[in-house]
């Protein structure tokens, strides 16, 4: 019995050590400054998405436009965010701009920029990757021997979390191509999911999922304020 509860005591400081560690990985909802400063004061949690930041103008009308033009995402770090290379900045912002396209061409014709002209009657959408964090298989990998011995010492213990899952903050805004006025703006964030197994040892695979989700919840306030689905035929 001894020897039982020196090793769950050993795993327990262990499940300690490396939820400290995570919390230094983990990302939040950023305050960049890449979107309008009024803007910010403004965006609230909404129902659904109550970790997040959301601003919709009121009596916005997302069947009211039939066009997207999307500028390519930008990497607009905050001032703790790790140093990028320019060849991960740009493959994580075109990984980004893809889903945006990708998402919103549900809804809208996706023009590009460079020959939409004035581009009026569209919505205008810009987004930033403000923070992001990789995936460390090797520290990662230490809870999975962890868990197995402690599977060993008598089992019924929980899992000690990967402490480095990854991730990504986002901020994005679309306008009105005419106007300028922000319709809808969101800072929105996500980490690892400890049940994403691959994205533990892939460097930015949560990053890429952050992205996903991201894109997907700005065609939902799209749809939310009656944004009409294209035939297949028209995406």
């Amino acid at each position: 019995m001894t020897t039982t509860i020196i090793r769950s005591t050993g795993y327990y400081a262990a499940l300690m050590l490396f939820l400290a560690m995570s919390g230094c990985a983990g990302q939040k909802v950023t305050h960049s400054g890449f979107l309008p400063e009024e803007t910010y004061s403004e965006m609230t949690p909404q129902k659904g998405h109550t970790e997040d930041k959301i601003y919709v103008k009121p009596g916005f009308d997302g069947a009211k436009y039939k066009i997207a033009v999307i500028d390519p995402v930008v990497w607009h770090p905050i001032a703790k965010a790790p140093h990028l290379t320019p060849e991960v900045a740009a493959r994580m912002t075109d990984a980004f701009t893809d889903e945006i396209k990708k998402n919103v061409g549900k809804y809208y014709t996706i023009i590009d920029p460079s020959v939409c002209g004035a581009c009026t009657e569209a919505i205008h959408i810009r987004a930033a990757i403000t923070n992001i964090r990789r995936s460390k298989w090797y520290y990662n990998a230490i809870p999975v021997v962890a868990g197995f011995a402690a599977g060993a010492a008598g089992g019924g213990l929980p899992p000690i979390p990967p402490p480095f899952p990854g991730g990504a903050s986002e901020e994005l805004i679309a306008a009105d191509g005419t106007t300028g006025e922000t319709l809808v703006a969101i800072a929105t964030y996500n980490n690892g999911m400890p049940w994403n197994m691959m994205g533990q040892w892939m460097p930015y695979l949560h990053a890429k999922r952050a992205f996903h989700l991201a894109a997907q919840l700005l065609a939902e306030e799209f749809k939310n304020n009656g944004a009409i689905q294209l035939p297949k035929e028209q995406k």
